[in-house]
């Protein structure tokens, strides 16, 4: 699906339109770690919304393009998404405007009108699904990660799983540790890709 310069992506939990968000990043080759050419609104302020209309503004730093994303939008009180919507309408060359939400009924109809509206609908999400947290020794973390599965063939979904816990983490909250763990398990998929034994790639996760 392409990205349209303004794109609301509606869905009925964050974590689903989060993840589709992250997809339209990768696609522009735009990972969210101190990403110069990415702007994360966490603030729904109009000082923040000004922000951002001077952001787009300047030209890429390392990317052809410039993204702007706005998780969960409708926390824009009326206010800011008036101030908005100039920047919806003509973002300028190159430049992507990413919004979510789970509340389209509080966005205003002029938003709504200015952005390509994506509907997703949600698959059944494993509430277990968490975060490997690793110990720092060795043998016990290399001992979880023969617990974790009995078939080497499921390993590489299992990462994929992980990437997408910690891509949601890194949105949400950017860190250099949370980068650094994203690609040690992109690493660890490529070995996959490469016909290495997966057990062998999970185990490299795991002597981080």
């Amino acid at each position: 699906m392409s990205l349209f310069p303004s794109t609301l992506i509606i869905a009925s939990s964050p974590q689903v339109s989060l993840k589709k968000a992250l997809e339209f990043l990768s696609q522009l080759n735009h990972l969210p770690d101190n990403n110069p050419d990415l702007f994360i609104l966490n603030e729904y302020t109009i000082a923040n919304v000004r922000l951002l209309k001077n952001f787009l503004s300047q030209k890429p730093f390392n990317h052809f393009s410039k993204i702007v994303l706005i998780s969960e939008a409708d926390n824009l009180n009326p206010e800011s998404q008036n101030a908005l919507l100039k920047t919806l309408e003509e973002p300028g060359k190159n430049n992507y405007l990413i919004l979510t939400t789970t509340k389209p009924q509080l966005l205003l109809p002029t938003i709504l009108s200015r952005c390509q509206k994506i509907k997703l609908t949600s698959p059944k999400i494993n509430s277990q699904t968490e975060p490997w947290t690793l110990s720092g020794n060795p043998k016990k973390d290399l001992d979880f990660a023969a617990s974790i599965v009995n078939d080497k063939n499921e390993i590489k979904n299992l990462l994929l799983t992980q990437l997408e816990v910690y891509q949601q983490q890194l949105v949400l909250n950017p860190t250099k540790k949370t980068a650094q763990i994203i690609k040690k398990i992109i690493t660890a998929l490529k070995f996959i890709d490469a016909n290495v034994d997966p057990k062998s790639a999970l185990d490299y996760f795991f002597l981080r």
